[in-house]
């Protein structure tokens, strides 16, 4: 799998999501109000290897769509997330859809710091699995990083480290 799949999850998906820590019954707006235009990210230690990433409502702000391209990696890779809020768990979900076949669902946990994504399994086109979990950490309000980490043999080892700037000059997809 290239590198940059295994980081849309941690974000692959996700900062200071919100002004204090989000209720059950907040949307997925109002979780991730932090996120909310779009993003330059470059990857650490990947060289130029870069990622331009939009977030924006949709559906009459029942869903967030978060858009990505890859830039610069071992070929073409994007993937769409969408989050919303599960009516069951009354949680912060989202599914998330890479351009190469792979998927991921999961939770995500919304604070004063940014989002949390707890373990989780990403499907690869192929069936094979991986055991992913990731953080998203504000530094300052137009900067955040984005941690994701993968199990191996019982152990967790960083994957990937993004450090994301915003990018004003960039729109989000058509909603």
């Amino acid at each position: 799998m290239a590198q940059a799949l295994k980081f849309a999850f941690a974000g692959a998906v996700l900062a200071a999501v919100c002004a204090g820590s989000a209720q059950a019954g907040d949307g997925p707006l109002a979780q991730m109000h932090f996120f909310e235009g779009c993003w330059h990210g470059v990857f650490g230690g990947a060289g130029a290897v870069t990622d331009e990433r939009c977030f924006a409502p949709m559906l009459d702000e029942h869903y967030v769509r978060d858009t990505h391209v890859v830039h610069g990696g071992d070929g073409a890779y994007s993937g769409e997330t969408v989050y919303y809020i599960d009516a069951q768990s009354q949680r912060l979900a989202f599914t998330y859809y890479a351009s190469d076949g792979g998927i991921a669902r999961g939770f995500a946990e919304a604070d004063q710091h940014g989002l949390t994504f707890p373990p989780g399994q990403w499907i690869g086109a192929d069936g094979q699995s991986l055991t992913m979990r990731a953080t998203w950490r504000a530094e300052g309000p137009n900067r955040y990083v984005a941690i994701s980490e993968v199990q191996e043999n019982g152990r967790w080892r960083e994957h990937l480290r993004i450090v994301y700037t915003r990018a004003p000059e960039r729109s989000p997809p058509a909603r």
